[in-house]
């Protein structure tokens, strides 16, 4: 029983301290934009840490009253917003089920990068969908245990010099070494791609 009380004081602990603000502009897929304040949850032991499942399949809106109103995912094409690390972030509907916001990591010529968050015990999971856009296809990304090189290689194949600069990036399984890394991977694919053509 102490257990079970201990489960929901914490439950209720990280709940009540973890809810914060943040300044948002939405744009509507009637096309109005909304520059609104939203709800948002951090972790309680880094409070600068933006639980991104917190808004992404409904976006609760603090208006000038402190009333709340929620919309759901599926009413909005895209959400940005300056994280409590000051980092610019962009999120669109893009799901096949329009039911889900996904954070755009990076858009290129050729390639896009999103990233789809999960709630998992403990915090929130991602993983990553790297698109070619001249050839349609895409894949899956998961850092279980590091960068996928193997997969990264197979995908970028069309720019065989890319390997030597995938073998050579960090590949720890530390998160923001990993998006560091397939940022420059993707970054190099599409200079060396620009100079193919």
């Amino acid at each position: 029983m102490k257990k079970f009380l201990f489960m929901i004081f914490l439950v209720v602990f990280s709940l009540s301290f973890g809810q914060k603000t943040l300044d948002a502009k939405i744009i509507t897929r009637e096309n109005d934009t909304l520059n609104v304040k939203i709800k948002v949850s951090t972790n309680m032991f880094d409070p600068n840490l933006l639980y991104v499942t917190s808004f992404s399949k409904k976006v609760t809106i603090i208006g000038e009253d402190n009333k709340r109103t929620k919309i759901e995912a599926s009413k909005i094409k895209e959400l940005s917003l300056t994280d409590f690390n000051g980092k610019e972030r962009f999120f669109i509907n893009n799901s096949e089920d329009q039911e889900f916001l996904t954070e755009q990591m990076f858009k290129g010529k050729v390639l896009d990068w999103y990233r789809n968050y999960n709630s998992s015990s403990g915090g929130e999971n991602a993983s990553d969908f790297l698109f070619n856009k001249i050839t349609q296809k895409g894949i899956t990304v998961g850092y279980f245990t590091g960068l996928p090189k193997k997969k990264l290689k197979e995908f970028l194949n069309d720019v065989p010099e890319i390997n030597n600069f995938i073998d050579e990036a960090k590949s720890s399984a530390f998160s923001a070494e990993l998006t560091s890394s397939m940022r420059e991977i993707i970054q190099k694919y599409e200079d060396l791609k620009s100079k193919q053509n």
